[in-house]
């Protein structure tokens, strides 16, 4: 039974045979990419999951060089030299590093960038109304607000035609408020609404929000271990990552400018194509009253 109210009626905490990186519906042979925050957690498994696909470029943008010097040989094990894993650090919170990390990017990959993956996030820990300082505040709304447009906007500069954006957002900007997670909801929430105007403005692009899951292994895991049971239902980090590789391929263009968990079932969220495609389904929104 799923943990939380579902759209579809199969509820996935691991990977499955729908969303294999390696199916060769889902291949990004030739395809660029650029990920953000994507040398550890939930990030480093989407990285993997896009290098199993065949991505030919894959660049991490990340502020620690150690752990992207980490991710890039940990996935050169994983494939080999089949993709060219490129790092560069830079804050997403200051856009004259982001500015450069893209055209750092786009020199060394030579041609337009396919697929960004908005990953980095903050989380500054389980805190109430009035407990969170100035600082948490500037680093929260820095990397989950600003992050997101400075990435998208640099993304867009050097993107081609038809490219597709994922954002990974939370479940926490839909489920009722939750003691200790402020910022973090008000933000993200913030950045989802950022996303949807870089859908108005880049029509020609995909754009696309998931939830990943509840993952163990993440810096963000690790601030709310032991809080009520947070962590008592348990995604694995690849299933997030598979289902990233799955919202870029053809198969999935039904759900542009759509909200979706990686929880739900694939081939159930395909039959209902029709029925979302075109509609305010999975539009994240004010519940209840539509102007359009």
């Amino acid at each position: 039974m799923a943990p939380f109210p579902s759209f579809t009626k199969t509820w996935h905490t691991s990977t499955y045979p729908s969303i294999s990186p390696t199916r060769p519906e889902l291949s990004l042979l030739g395809k660029t990419a650029v990920i953000t925050g994507g040398g550890i957690g939930i990030g480093l498994a989407i990285s993997k999951a896009l290098a199993l696909a065949g991505i030919s470029k894959l660049a991490i943008i990340g502020r620690r060089t150690a752990v992207l010097s980490a991710a890039k040989k940990e996935i050169n094990l994983l494939v080999g030299n089949r993709t060219t894993v490129f790092t560069t650090s830079a804050d997403v919170s200051s856009k004259k590093q982001v500015d450069q990390a893209f055209s750092l990017i786009s020199r060394e990959f030579g041609q337009k960038l396919d697929i960004l993956v908005a990953n980095a996030g903050y989380f500054s820990g389980f805190k109430n109304l009035g407990e969170e300082s100035e600082e948490d505040w500037a680093n929260v709304m820095g990397i989950n607000i600003k992050g997101v447009a400075f990435v998208a906007s640099a993304f867009a500069t050097h993107a081609a035609e038809n490219a597709t954006i994922i954002n990974i957002s939370t479940a926490i900007v839909h489920v009722d408020p939750m003691p200790g997670f402020l910022s973090y909801a008000a933000t993200k929430s913030a950045g989802s609404k950022v996303i949807q105007y870089v859908a108005s403005e880049h029509k020609g692009f995909h754009v696309v929000e998931f939830h990943p899951g509840r993952v163990r292994e993440t810096e963000m895991a690790q601030k709310v271990q032991g809080k009520d049971g947070f962590l008592d239902h348990i995604d694995d980090a690849d299933l997030a990552g598979h289902f990233a590789v799955w919202l870029a391929s053809p198969e999935a263009k039904f759900l542009k400018g759509k909200f979706v968990w990686c929880n739900w079932d694939v081939d159930e969220l395909k039959e209902k194509a029709k029925e979302i495609e075109g509609s305010g389904a999975l539009n994240l929104g004010l519940d209840g009253w539509a102007i359009y």
